[in-house]
């Protein structure tokens, strides 16, 4: 009977080994991002939305009521009136455009849209350089992991939305929208936040990047334009590739 293995069978399975490990491993890991990716976003979506809900009950307002009350471009006493309602590891608070060092260890310098293409405004990512139209921007750093940061459309009228992009991973790659970066809005005369992104409605495409406007959010479809939407309708991240969007970053 044939005792053990030869040099040449050894290596052999090593050789098999290492190309099914070479097969699965990165595979492993985009299940396991995917997964991590979309719990927080929903445990996260779950926080802000009751905060907010909470919020205004407490403030008795509703929605864009909530808002519009203070003037622009102030938006700390706005985040004060939701934070107040949830527990965050720490938060930081900008009335500014531009750089700011002291976030630069959990928000990433450079964050992309949904197309792919480098993200420029803070209304639908996270980023250390980013600014909603100088009206500034407070961010919090969740104990699971995930940064929110909350700012207003427009600093030039008191208008009554506020726009909230949920970072599942902070500074951690890929910072991108679909990934694991996910805008959603509180406007109007909703109880609840809206898994949609808002926008001007006179802003051009390139604004916005293809996301799905709150105009339109009762007859948008629930597909890779609206990826906020997607993840709490079928609890997995869309196919960013399929909907016609670059694969990277």
């Amino acid at each position: 009977m044939k005792k053990g293995f030869t040099l040449a069978e050894t290596l052999i399975t090593l050789g098999i080994i290492g190309v099914v490990a070479a097969l699965t491993i990165p595979q492993l890991k985009a299940h396991l991002f995917e997964k991590q990716s979309v719990n927080n976003f929903k445990q996260s979506f779950s926080i802000i939305n009751n905060a907010i809900r909470m919020m205004e009950e407490a403030e008795d307002c509703q929605g864009s009521s909530c808002y519009n009350r203070y003037k622009a471009p102030e938006i700390e006493a706005i985040a004060s009136n939701i934070d107040k309602h949830f527990k965050y590891a720490d938060k930081k608070c900008y009335n500014f455009y531009g750089w700011r060092k002291e976030i630069q260890s959990w928000l990433p310098e450079k964050t992309y849209a949904l197309d792919g293409t480098s993200a420029s405004y803070s209304t639908y990512s996270i980023g250390a350089r980013l600014g909603a139209d100088n009206s500034g921007v407070c961010y919090y750093k969740l104990y699971n992991g995930t940064v929110v940061a909350m700012s207003r459309m427009n600093a030039f009228s008191d208008n009554g939305t506020l726009n909230i992009v949920i970072d599942t991973n902070g500074k951690s790659g890929p910072n991108r929208v679909g990934k694991d970066m996910f805008p959603v809005t509180s406007f109007g005369d909703n109880y609840n936040v809206v898994p949609y992104y808002s926008i001007h409605p006179w802003a051009a495409s390139a604004f916005y990047k293809g996301l799905c406007s709150y105009q339109n959010a009762k007859s948008c479809k629930v597909d890779a334009k609206s990826p906020a939407a997607y993840v709490l309708t079928h609890g997995k991240l869309p196919d960013l590739e399929k909907a016609g969007f670059k694969k990277n970053p």
